[in-house]
C-alpha cells in the first residue's frame, strides 16, 4: 500500500521519520495548508500537557487499538486510519491527546519502576545489623532475640518473642533499653495467639548516643508504665 504524504504526519511530530522521509515530509508540509494546520495544534496540545516525557517506541498495534477503540466498531487500517480522520476532525485532537496520555503514562510507568528497582539496591547496600543477641529467659519458657539495625541516619531495634504466656486485661510486654540500670522505653507489644509479639523502635537522637548495655523484656500491667513495674520475662546484655 502506498504511503500518503498526510499519513506521516503523526510519525513526523513524534520523530520516527528517517533523515530522507523527514526532508520529504518538510517538503510536503511547505504545500498542504492541512498538514501544517494539524501540526501546529499538535505543538498547541503539548504545550498544555501537564508534563513533558521522552517519547518511548509504542507496540506496533498500539495505534491501531487506540483508534479502533474511539471509532468503535470501525477498525482502522494502519496508517491510512489517519488520512480519514481528516474527514471528520471534530475528533482528531480527542484522539491525539489520548495516544499521548498512553504515551506519558507509559513513561510515567517505567521510570517508576526504574525508581522502585533503584530504591531496592539503595536499600540494600544501606541496610546494615550492628549487633545481634538471643535473649534469655528469667520467667517461664519465652526465647527471644534484638537487633539493632542501622538504615543510613536510622538506627532501629527489632525485638521478637516466642512462647510468651498470654496477656490477660490490660496487660502488655515493655521492651526496655538500660544504661547504668537506668531503664528507657523502647516499644510495647501484645501478643498473637500462639505466644508470638515483636515490635520495632526507631532510636532518636539521644538514643542513637548512649551506649546501652541491657535489653529487657517486662510484663507490665498496662501500657502506661514509665519504669518497670513487673517481671522481666527476657533479658541480654549488649
Amino acid at each position: 500500500m502506498t504511503i500518503q504524504p498526510c499519513d506521516q504526519l503523526l510519525d513526523y511530530y513524534n520523530g520516527h521519520l528517517s533523515e530522507l522521509e523527514k526532508a520529504q515530509f518538510e517538503k510536503h508540509l511547505k504545500s498542504c495548508d492541512q498538514c501544517l494546520e494539524e501540526l501546529h495544534e499538535l505543538e498547541q496540545l503539548s504545550d498544555y500537557m501537564p508534563f513533558a516525557s521522552d517519547v518511548v517506541e509504542p507496540p506496533k498495534d498500539l495505534e491501531d487499538r487506540v483508534f479502533a477503540h474511539i471509532l468503535g466498531d470501525e477498525k482502522p487500517e494502519g496508517a491510512g486510519s489517519i488520512k480519514k480522520a481528516k474527514k471528520n476532525r471534530t475528533w482528531f485532537l480527542p484522539s491525539v491527546a489520548a495516544a499521548l496520555a498512553l504515551s506519558l503514562i507509559g513513561n510515567a510507568y517505567l521510570f517508576t519502576q526504574l525508581e522502585d528497582q533503584n530504591e531496592v539496591v539503595e536499600q540494600a547496600t544501606i541496610d546494615q545489623v550492628v549487633q545481634y543477641v538471643d535473649l534469655a529467659a528469667v520467667n517461664g519458657n519465652a526465647k527471644g532475640t534484638a537487633s539493632i539495625i542501622k538504615q543510613g541516619a536510622q538506627t532501629s531495634m527489632v525485638v521478637q518473642a516466642s512462647e510468651l504466656q498470654d496477656l490477660s486485661d490490660e496487660e502488655v510486654y515493655q521492651v526496655w533499653l538500660i544504661k547504668d540500670e537506668k531503664p528507657e522505653r523502647a516499644g510495647t507489644f501484645v501478643t498473637s495467639k500462639d505466644g508470638k509479639g515483636s515490635v520495632v523502635f526507631k532510636f532518636n537522637e539521644e538514643f542513637t548516643k548512649k551506649d546501652w548495655d541491657t535489653v529487657a523484656i517486662t510484663l507490665e500491667p498496662d501500657a502506661d508504665s514509665q519504669l518497670p513495674q513487673g517481671d522481666i520475662v527476657l533479658a541480654s546484655e549488649i
